[in-house]
């Protein structure tokens, strides 16, 4: 019998298990989604939510305010999940706050990714009618006009066109049209 297979399988099988029992990230929570600065600071807790085993993985969340991130490892030792995190703001700002699998000293990333969005403001600053929600589109993309709708908070994002049009051939010449751009040759019906 030839166990050369067998041996193969059985450590793929031993290496590939721990990711199925990882934790895996799922969610973070702020304690409030809109905080006031005073004396300058503001101290907002997130709860890190998802599965949870008693094995270590590294987790990692970065508050979105050019800060060091935070870099933890999650397991029997150390604390499972769900796991609170603690971050003080210096400015005012809209900030997504993300945590993420990242591996931490020798211990493998965590899986999953979670975000959400904290507004820090001004002690005395007034809450707006109308919330930025141009900051809640993914970057590369924008607001498109008109869609904000103040009943509901509804909106609609697009994909953000460049600061300067594409530089066309010979012959070609630059089009923007429903959420698309580039070079076509001049006189040509758009398609």
């Amino acid at each position: 019998m030839n166990r050369c297979p067998i041996l193969a399988l059985a450590t793929i099988a031993l290496a590939l298990a721990p990711a199925a029992w990882a934790n895996s990230i799922n969610r973070i929570t702020p304690e409030a989604d809109r905080v006031v600065l005073s004396d300058g600071r503001a101290t907002v807790k997130f709860m890190v939510s998802g599965q949870g085993s008693e094995d270590n993985c590294g987790i990692w969340i970065d508050y979105g305010d050019q800060g060091s991130p935070d870099t933890r490892i999650v397991g029997r030792k150390d604390g499972m999940l769900p796991r609170e995190f603690v971050h003080t703001f210096n400015r005012a700002g809209q900030f997504t706050v993300t945590a993420k699998g990242r591996r931490v000293k020798t211990t493998f990333a965590c899986d999953g990714e979670a975000s959400t969005v904290v507004t820090v403001v001004e002690a005395g600053e007034r809450r707006r009618r109308e919330p930025t929600a141009a900051a809640s589109c993914p970057p590369g993309w924008g607001l498109r006009e008109g869609s904000y709708d103040r009943r509901t908070g509804a909106f609609t994002c697009v994909p953000a066109y460049p600061e300067q049009r594409i530089a066309c051939g010979p012959n070609l010449r630059y089009f923007e049209r429903d959420g698309t751009l580039g070079c076509r040759v001049r006189g040509e019906r758009r398609r």
